[in-house]
This record gives structure tokens, C-alpha cells and sequence, in this order.
């Protein structure tokens, strides 16, 4: 995290990919308060944890390196990638409704479609 943030003071950053200060700081605390939200309400709710804070903590380093602009696209693209792995085990009965399934690497593989393809995802939001 704090080589994320501090890798945005450098003046001969990529600010296509990299953001500056300012939105890497925005960005780490957008993407760890994101997350921590999402638990604490599922655990005001359900009664039990649903969500380790490792993802917290991983979203927030992607939000230090790469920006707020990069979070919100981050936690969409790896539900869906997290929902194309699972549903096929959910439909074989191989996996039950109830259990874990670590996020970790599905925030991974979204943040790589981040990296390859952000200046397409930008052109097509904005």
C-alpha cells in the first residue's frame, strides 16, 4: 500500500494508467471502506462474517496504485468473473451454496483486465 501511494509523487509516472497522489490516496481508502462496509452490514445482518478483510485491504492497494476510477470497475468485473468460476460448481453440486469461496483472485483477474484495458474502459464511461 504504501509503495502504491508512494509511487504517485513521481513526475515521470504514466498518468494514463498510474493517478497522482490524489486520487491514489482517495482511491486506497475508497477501496478498503467499500469493502469494510460490505462486511459490516453482512454482519449486522446475517450474524456471521461473510468476508475476510485480506480483500479489503487487496482492494485498497488497487485503489493506491491505480486510482479511484479503477474500484468501482474492479468490484463489478470480479463478481462477474467470480460468478462465471462458481455457478458451473454450483449447478454440478461439486460446491453448496454456503460455501467460502475466496475473492482474492478474482479482484486479481479484474484488476489485470484493469490494467490491459483501461484506456478502452475510460473512452467507454466517459
Amino acid at each position: 500500500m504504501v509503495i502504491g501511494f508512494f509511487k504517485s509523487f513521481d513526475p515521470n509516472l504514466n498518468q494514463t494508467i498510474f493517478p497522482n497522489y490524489i486520487n491514489s490516496l482517495i482511491g486506497g481508502v475508497f477501496g478498503y471502506l467499500i469493502i469494510w462496509l460490505i462486511i459490516f452490514f453482512y454482519k449486522k445482518v446475517r450474524k456471521k462474517e461473510g468476508m475476510g478483510l485480506g480483500d479489503a485491504k487487496l482492494l485498497a492497494v488497487v485503489g493506491f496504485w491505480f486510482g479511484w476510477f479503477s474500484i468501482p470497475f474492479t468490484i463489478f468485473m470480479s463478481s462477474v468473473v467470480a460468478l462465471i468460476f462458481v455457478i458451473p460448481s454450483l449447478i454440478n453440486k461439486s460446491r453448496k451454496m454456503s460455501s467460502q469461496i475466496p475473492f482474492g483472485p478474482y479482484i486479481i483477474i479484474a484488476v489485470i483486465f484493469y490494467v490491459f484495458f483501461s484506456n478502452q474502459i475510460k473512452t467507454f464511461l466517459l
